[in-house]
């Protein structure tokens, strides 16, 4: 049996109450103790306590009576891409698919149970929707999301179709079964679509990247307003392009994961 660190008896409570604290200081846009102790449910002493030690710890700044989350955030933010071998490889290829197609484009990561925009290019005519790197992307309403989701194990896949589906707008898929029918034409085709289901008037094309078999990491995504994605454009050119640079990142991987001069070897030594 696989240990599940995430089981009960293998956590720290009060570190869970500190994750819960930087959480709410995120959410809440900064807070004072009063705000921050009703917002979680806790004592003013114990709210008090989690945010002295934050302090002290660097996480957390004190201005005036309110308490914000600190730059250390951003040191480690940035660690954390910088060192994702996705990051490494895919960012260069988001960067070119923005420039040939002109479009809003950006690279998905998976992370435990959910997935970040971890890259994201503009063209020339891109139409930037509410994503930014390091947010968190919807895996039911989001092309990338839903390339993601539908390639994930089946328990997993489960658990977030048993779960409540939030519809973003009118167009979104929030019937279970409507999903899980859609999915499996993703899983099939290698490619997702979204059309107005998480930004009205926003449409979206992503691929998923398993560049390690049954393992998919993460997703590259396309989005443009209606107005340039015309139903030709959206359901056949896009789905090429994309699928073209799910492809180059696939491939880099399997190359980055062995020696490329080896005995024996077919790449070229000026292919790098």
């Amino acid at each position: 049996m696989v240990d599940d660190d995430r089981g009960p008896a293998n956590t720290v409570e009060a570190v869970e109450r500190a994750v819960s604290v930087i959480n709410a200081l995120k959410d809440l846009d900064g807070a004072g103790v009063t705000e921050l102790a009703d917002y979680l449910g806790m004592s003013k002493s114990g709210a008090h306590k989690q945010l002295s030690t934050l302090v002290k710890t660097e996480f957390v700044a004190k201005h005036a009576d309110e308490y914000r989350l600190c730059y250390r955030f951003v040191q480690m933010g940035e660690y954390v891409k910088t060192n994702s071998p996705l990051y490494q490889i895919g960012a260069a290829e988001v960067d070119k698919l923005a420039e040939k197609s002109n479009y809003f484009v950006y690279l998905a990561a998976m992370g435990q149970d959910h997935a970040y925009c971890l890259h994201a290019a503009e063209g020339k005519e891109a139409v930037v929707p509410n994503l930014s790197v390091g947010k968190q992307i919807s895996l039911h309403s989001t092309a990338a999301g839903k390339a993601i989701l539908a390639e994930l194990p089946e328990e997993r896949r489960s658990r977030v179709l048993n779960s409540p589906i939030s519809s973003p707008t009118p167009n979104t898929v929030s019937d279970p079964e409507e999903l899980a029918a859609e999915l499996a034409s993703i899983r099939e085709d290698g490619v997702a679509f979204e059309d107005e289901e998480n930004v009205p008037g926003m449409r979206g094309v992503g691929a998923p990247i398993r560049p390690e078999g049954d393992r998919v990491l993460g997703a590259v995504g396309i989005s443009g307003p209606l107005s340039l994605l015309s139903d030709e454009h959206f359901r056949e050119e896009l789905p090429s392009l994309v699928s073209q640079t799910r492809n180059f990142i696939e491939v880099k991987f399997s190359l980055e994961s062995r020696d490329p001069f080896a005995e024996g070897s077919h790449i070229p030594r000026d292919f790098y």
